[in-house]
């Protein structure tokens, strides 16, 4: 069973922050980052019940009799013998008998650095910028890494990786809170996103409103995107060398959280997003597509634990801003050839931002028409899906919005005032 994280640091955090802070931190209020998936690391530990899928597995975990990288993992970047094992080890078990999610057998994980910052992954520039205002790390700014290839399930389901997230969440934001005697913002970016919004329509309204002062999404794909179909479809290689086709299908198809991306029927609706000589698929017929691509696995746990939880979008009822970059080729339709889904599509694109789709960016503009619910979306032409943290003009954006979240003084602001 994964680990997220040790319960002794989940609970040693939790006792530092609830310690009163001096005034040296100002009046910012506390800001929690949840990272999107595959932003932060993930440690592994092999038990006795592993069982290597290839020798060179077997001589690697004889000397690993602890914690491992194992994302990122640059050894299989560097080993092409060691993707099997990354492969294997990185994979999920649906049981079907207990509704959930696991391991693999022998692999344990955990998620280290819960609370830190410092725990993720390219959101460096970010987080200079916010503690070149007087952020600090631990106390004022704070993040909650979580095993990315989990999700969580509606009610009647059990998910217990994801059920212990929104717990650990849930305090982190309620300690920082009170311990800074002010609401939380929470900023959280693409699978992120999908998560912090479950997360609040999880907690009472009394709560939501007591502990969280303002959401900050960027890069938000409540309603799935295509680019998730063709994953299933064709598997992923996480960027690493020489996955075999079994192996990336294996870990695209064994990940709870990857049917998450797929596109909803309420934001796509009858949109074509795969066409085959023997069908068009579409988000109301997905069924049908997981049977086609060869995955007829995926369709009761994508019936049961995942649509049910998108058949609808209420607002959380705080206040949300919504930055998306727009303008930037997305693939929309995927055009299979005689090879099937084993081939190579065309594809035809429009407008999103490089990896989510318009559609589903905009699917949160219809908050802004609920009495009771702040609501603002703001574009970024020409900003792709990762620019938030890498296109200086995007962060000064991102950060203008936390301060203004905050009651603080913009950019702008700051610039007239000089």
């Amino acid at each position: 069973m994964a680990l997220v994280p040790p319960l002794p640091v989940v609970a040693a955090l939790l006792l530092l922050l609830a310690q009163p802070l001096g005034n040296a931190a100002g009046d910012l209020h506390p800001v929690v980052l949840v990272p999107g998936y595959g932003s932060n690391q993930l440690e592994a530990m092999l038990t006795a019940a592993y069982e290597p899928p290839a020798p060179a597995c077997a001589a690697a975990g004889a000397d690993r009799q602890g914690w491992f990288p194992l994302w990122p993992n640059h050894t299989a970047t560097r080993d092409a013998s060691q993707v099997p094992c990354f492969a294997d080890q990185m994979s999920l078990v649906y049981d079907a008998g207990a509704d959930d999610y696991r391991n693999a057998d022998g692999v344990a994980t955990r998620v280290p650095s819960f609370g830190s910052a410092r725990a993720l992954i390219g959101w460096d520039q970010l987080v200079r910028q916010l503690e070149g205002m007087g952020y600090r790390d631990g106390e004022t700014l704070l993040a909650a890494p979580y095993d990315f290839r989990y999700a969580v399930a509606p009610r009647g389901h059990p998910s217990a990786v994801g059920s212990r997230y929104f717990r650990d969440l849930g305090r982190l934001i309620r300690a920082a809170s009170l311990r800074r005697g002010r609401p939380a913002i929470v900023v959280a970016h693409s699978f992120g996103c999908a998560l912090t919004y479950q997360f609040l329509l999880s907690r009472p309204l009394p709560w939501r409103c007591r502990y969280v002062k303002h959401v900050v999404l960027l890069g938000s794909a409540l309603g799935g995107f295509a680019p998730g179909m063709y994953g299933l479809s064709a598997g992923i290689d996480y960027g690493l060398p020489g996955v075999t086709r079994p192996a990336m299908l294996r870990l695209a198809r064994s990940q709870q959280s990857t049917l998450w991306r797929l596109p909803t029927p309420l934001v796509f609706g009858d949109r074509p997003l795969a066409v085959t000589r023997s069908g068009t698929y579409t988000a109301r017929n997905m069924s049908a597509f997981l049977e086609a691509i060869g995955f007829p696995d995926g369709v009761w746990p994508y019936e049961t634990r995942v649509l049910p939880m998108w058949e609808a979008l209420p607002p959380p009822m705080v206040p949300v801003t919504s930055v998306i970059g727009v303008g930037i080729r997305t693939p929309e339709t995927y055009v299979f050839g005689t090879d099937g889904f084993e081939g190579e599509p065309e594809v035809t694109y429009g407008d999103g931002d490089g990896d989510i789709n318009l559609v589903s960016l905009v699917a949160v503009e219809d908050w802004a028409g609920v009495e009771g619910q702040a609501m603002e979306v703001v574009r970024l032409p020409g900003v792709n899906h990762s620019g938030f943290f890498s296109v200086d003009s995007a962060v000064e954006r991102v950060v203008d919005e936390i301060c203004r979240a905050g009651g603080g003084s913009t950019e702008l602001d700051r610039k007239f005032s000089i």
